[in-house]
């Protein structure tokens, strides 16, 4: 039998840490990140929306909106977990001040992501809001966007603490964005319909993390509820815990070498 990797509650020092920090400099760091995907979110409500026609029977802004949500949603513990986490880690040293405590290493890299889940509600509660006030919301159901806006945060942090465990320098996040994420965003279904894409490029789509996300995100917000919800969240809840004990022992390798 296979031991998982321990982790206590001392992770939630580790949680603290950022949050502090976080709190000094939230004016620099909160307001740009929130800020461009409301732009983006004006810009297609107020710009696109009025040009394009509708999309599987609903506005473009409406299809969009909920796709925008997910998006960045997990952009957001993606940027935590691999710029942010690796200058607390090779640069900062914070990683190492924080392992001679109490603390040991599983604990740290649980506190970072769960600080990248803390950041992924902060984008899915924030955008929600904008989504209200621009009217795309139409069911009480969109509150279930938070817990999702959890279980996205957990996967994409713990994808992103993997990819840091091995990336050689800081400049290599640029093949993981420009690469994965970036793509993963124009074919997960926020911009256009999965089914108008060829077969093997659905499929595909439909193997990507965001895709779930997108899809569960969008039946909220319209008041839509599906078998394949559920498939959907149980994919991204298999993907987060196989990802959460791959990030943990990837790093306990990277900081013990």
């Amino acid at each position: 039998m296979i031991a998982l990797p321990p982790v206590s509650w001392r992770a939630l020092r580790a949680w603290q840490r950022n949050r502090d920090a976080f709190l000094r400099l939230w004016k620099t760091d909160a307001i740009p990140a929130l800020a461009e995907p409301i732009v983006v979110l004006l810009i297609v409500s107020f710009g696109f929306g009025r040009i394009v026609e509708d999309v599987d029977g609903m506005l473009y802004r409406d299809y969009v909106g909920p796709g925008m949500l997910a998006a960045y949603t997990m952009f957001a513990p993606a940027f935590e977990n691999t710029w942010a986490s690796y200058l607390r880690m090779a640069v900062q040293r914070t990683f190492d001040a924080m392992i001679v405590t109490p603390l040991s290493i599983e604990d740290v890299i649980a506190g970072e992501i769960l600080w990248g889940i803390t950041r992924a509600l902060m984008h899915g509660v924030m955008i929600l809001i904008v989504l209200a006030a621009l009217g795309v919301v139409h069911s009480p159901l969109a509150v279930l966007v938070i817990p999702l806006a959890l279980l996205q945060g957990l996967l994409m942090a713990s994808l992103a603490m993997c990819v840091t465990a091995r990336a050689p320098s800081i400049n290599s996040f640029n093949y993981f964005w420009s690469l994965f994420l970036y793509p993963m965003f124009f074919l997960s279904g926020v911009f256009f319909p999965l089914h108008e894409f060829p077969v093997a490029l659905e499929r595909l789509a439909w193997a990507l993390p965001m895709t779930s996300g997108v899809h569960i995100a969008r039946n909220l917000v319209h008041g839509d509820l599906t078998l394949s919800m559920l498939w959907a969240a149980l994919a991204m809840a298999g993907g987060a815990f196989v990802l959460f004990y791959a990030a943990l022992a990837l790093m306990r390798r990277r900081l013990i070498v």
